[in-house]
């Protein structure tokens, strides 16, 4: 492996290094982009709400982001990897795909028959993505065996095991309840200003209780002089105390991370040799102090990266160059819903789930898993899965394979017992299959079974399908 990641900290709106910028688009009336990042933040804003569907703004805030970072690294074609938060499921990430192939982060080569140019497209998730970096950092050990990543965020946090805990206290929360007789300080424009400020500094600096009697103040983004001591505005800044910060912002959510580290130490099968602290709130020492306390002397070692705030955008890079990870824990179940053959079981605890199709007797909603919670997914392997339709005539050639999830530890037999959402849907078009012409041949009048073969590759973000013959 070979190449240096170089991060982009220059961006337009500001004078200073930023390791990121807001999520921030500003349209105009007919729906054209004004600004985008920094710039949009410093937009006055009038109510009203161009027409745009839920991917067109992700789409135009990555073209945007996507034709800066090509102007500053001159990058024209090749693969891109894109990192998102490991909170959100396959379905959110199926979106953001779209998202970022409109907004041309990859494209096609008309000069070649390049068919599979989207393919060039990963999405990764930021703990995954921190993972890939951190193992190449010098303080990783190659015998190490049992590894946890802790990813501290400013308003979620991330465990290995992608469970999300939000933050209750968020300065934002704080901030609202405040300045709630000061509704001009309550803008959206304010509080984004408020939560950015505090992003950059209080948050990474801030160390307990040595800290609790010190002021910290925040400039308003309207400024003004109205003073209003019981509430803490001074000459257009809002002071906080320290113990108030500790108590209503840092103390709700440190004590959820070491709640959820806890649980992880818990529920792993492995002995923990490391644990790594990554994300933006990562450099925040009392943080890392207080996990130290309770986990040093369960957990082999602490590390926090010295780039552990940037640690899911290079491993991001890393990623293309190659990925030293080969499996991935699948966090929740992944099944669907099936019609077999009656048994004695069925028809004393469902028969109202039981029918007779041509002649046989089925009962239709029973649960097949495909992967169970916990279970070693190896990344890029296609898995297969064996499908029986019955077609009723020759025309009844389609169908949908509804793969669900869900986060319970027993296993179930019926499909009304599994707490799940829908995961994605695979629409099946036997029209072509050979089997099916086969049958059509011999039994053109219907009520012919076909059996075919699924195959799906599962990754951490995304699962893609495909129809088989003959393994191919």
């Amino acid at each position: 492996m070979s190449g240096k990641v170089h991060p982009i900290l220059a961006w337009s709106g500001s004078s200073r290094s930023l390791s990121k910028i807001p999520t921030c688009l500003v349209y105009d009336s007919l729906g054209h982009i004004r600004a985008w990042g920094l710039e949009a933040m410093d937009i006055s804003l009038r109510k009203g709400w161009a027409p745009k569907n839920i991917v067109a703004p992700v789409a135009d805030y990555l073209s945007c982001i996507w034709a800066y970072t090509k102007r500053q690294i001159q990058l024209e074609h090749g693969s891109c990897s894109l990192t998102i938060p490991s909170s959100l499921d396959l379905r959110a990430s199926s979106i953001l795909r779209e998202a970022a192939i409109k907004a041309g982060l990859v494209v096609q080569d008309s000069e070649s028959e390049d068919i599979y140019w989207e393919q060039r497209l990963h999405i990764i998730p930021e703990t995954e993505a921190s993972v890939i970096r951190s193992v190449f950092s010098p303080a990783f050990k190659s015998q190490w065996e049992g590894l946890t990543i802790c990813d501290a965020g400013g308003a979620t946090v991330d465990l290995a095991t992608y469970h999300v805990v939000r933050a209750p206290g968020a300065p934002k929360i704080l901030v609202q309840e405040r300045l709630a007789a000061h509704p001009e300080h309550l803008d959206e424009a304010s509080l984004a200003h408020f939560v950015q400020s505090f992003s950059r500094s209080e948050k990474l600096d801030y160390k307990g209780a040595e800290h609790d009697t010190r002021l910290f103040r925040f400039r308003c983004l309207h400024g003004g002089d109205l003073d209003d001591p019981a509430v803490g505005l001074d000459h257009g800044e809002l002071v906080i105390a320290g113990d108030v910060l500790r108590r209503e912002v840092f103390d709700p959510v440190v004590e959820q991370v070491l709640g959820s580290i806890a649980a992880q130490v818990r529920a792993s099968k492995v002995r923990l040799d490391v644990l790594l602290l990554v994300g933006g709130f990562s450099t925040n020492e009392y943080l890392f102090q207080r996990i130290i306390q309770q986990f040093g002397s369960s957990i082999g070692s602490i590390i926090r990266p010295a780039d552990g705030d940037t640690a899911w955008c290079r491993g991001g890079v890393r990623f293309d160059v190659g990925s030293p990870i080969s499996s991935v824990i699948q966090p929740q179940n992944v099944f669907r819903r099936v019609a077999l053959s009656t048994e004695l079981e069925d028809r004393t605890m469902r028969p109202a789930y039981i029918t007779n199709v041509a002649g046989r007797s089925f009962c239709e909603y029973r649960v097949e898993y495909i992967v169970r919670r916990g279970a070693s997914v190896v990344k890029g392997r296609r898995n297969e899965l064996r499908v029986r339709k019955l077609c009723t005539s020759q025309y009844d050639r389609t169908l949908d394979i509804v793969l669900c999830t869900s986060n319970g530890e027993e296993s179930n037999r019926y499909f009304d017992q599994e707490q799940g959402e829908e995961l994605c849907r695979c629409h099946i078009d036997l029209g072509t299959y050979p089997s099916f012409l086969e049958q059509v041949e011999t039994s053109p009048f219907g009520n012919f079974y076909v059996d075919f073969v699924l195959g799906f590759e599962m990754d951490t973000a995304e699962i893609r399908c495909v129809l088989l013959y003959n393994g191919v």
